[in-house]
């Protein structure tokens, strides 16, 4: 009996030395591939006749930013992935699919594609969706703007709206230098973080599992009230302006519901 478990172990570490070495290659592989980038779209489009942009990716993490040309780039190290963009009326439509079956076996998930679209100018409309990446907005000005990240943080750094929805499922929202005269920010599980709030301005936020932080800097509310409701959250208003969780009038309100998070107002 004694020799017969001693046979099982050796046989069990044997099997388990061996599925080691061949995860530690797999991963070695995967590694590489992850690294070997290539260009799968590249195209630039007559931007006088574009006012809207309409993006849905799937599969990729999205860079919009300013440029001197309408243009769109798609590079990664998922060869899978596939470009449709075309110019429908006055508005580009972008989407991303996978052009073949793309199973894939293993437990490691390191390739990635990356979407890159360049602006020129203000657009009328921007529609934005993604199911599984990262979104990212630089230097872009829009009069209507619906912003939506399932899974992957969504970021806005030194852009201009007068109207801004951004929405997420399991997604961080932050806004830098980012100004709007409506905003409304939603997220289930996420932190909302807006530094350098423009000032007196209507902002509803909501968040089931998540933190907000509102920084004003060097812009200063004068006809502002803060309404925060949180289940086990709390507001902490640094603010030497907000006294009694109002500025002048209160006009403008700036509604904040957590379920399981703080509010903090600086």
């Amino acid at each position: 009996m004694k020799k017969a478990l001693i046979i099982i172990f050796i046989i069990g570490f044997i099997i388990t030395v061996v599925c080691g070495i061949g995860a530690v290659q797999k991963f070695k592989e995967e590694y590489k591939k992850a690294n070997q980038t290539t260009t799968n779209f590249n195209e630039t489009y007559n931007d006088s006749k574009i006012k809207s942009a309409d993006i849905k990716l799937k599969n990729s993490n999205l860079t919009i930013k300013k440029g001197d040309k309408f243009k769109v780039t798609s590079k990664g190290s998922n060869d899978k992935i596939k470009i449709d963009a075309k110019i429908k009326g006055n508005k580009l439509t972008l989407n991303d699919y996978k052009g073949t079956s793309n199973i894939n076996i293993s437990f490691l998930n390191l390739r990635y594609n990356d979407v890159v679209v360049t602006v020129p100018k203000k657009l009328k409309n921007l529609d934005v969706s993604s199911d599984n990446g990262h979104i990212n907005i630089q230097h872009i000005e829009a009069d209507e703007a619906q912003l939506f990240s399932d899974i992957g943080n969504l970021k806005l750094n030194h852009s201009k709206f007068n109207n801004l929805i951004a929405t997420g499922d399991t997604a961080e929202i932050d806004l830098k230098h980012t100004m709007f005269n409506r905003g409304e920010f939603k997220t289930d599980t996420g932190d909302v973080n807006i530094k350098q709030v423009p000032a007196d301005k209507p902002i509803q936020i909501r968040t089931d599992t998540g933190d907000v932080e509102l920084e004003y800097g060097q812009s200063e509310p004068k006809n502002s009230q803060i309404d925060f409701t949180g289940d086990t959250g709390e507001l902490d208003i640094e603010h030497k302006r907000f006294k009694g969780k109002k500025v002048g009038y209160g006009d403008n309100h700036i509604t904040i519901e957590t379920d399981t998070g703080d509010a903090t107002i600086k």
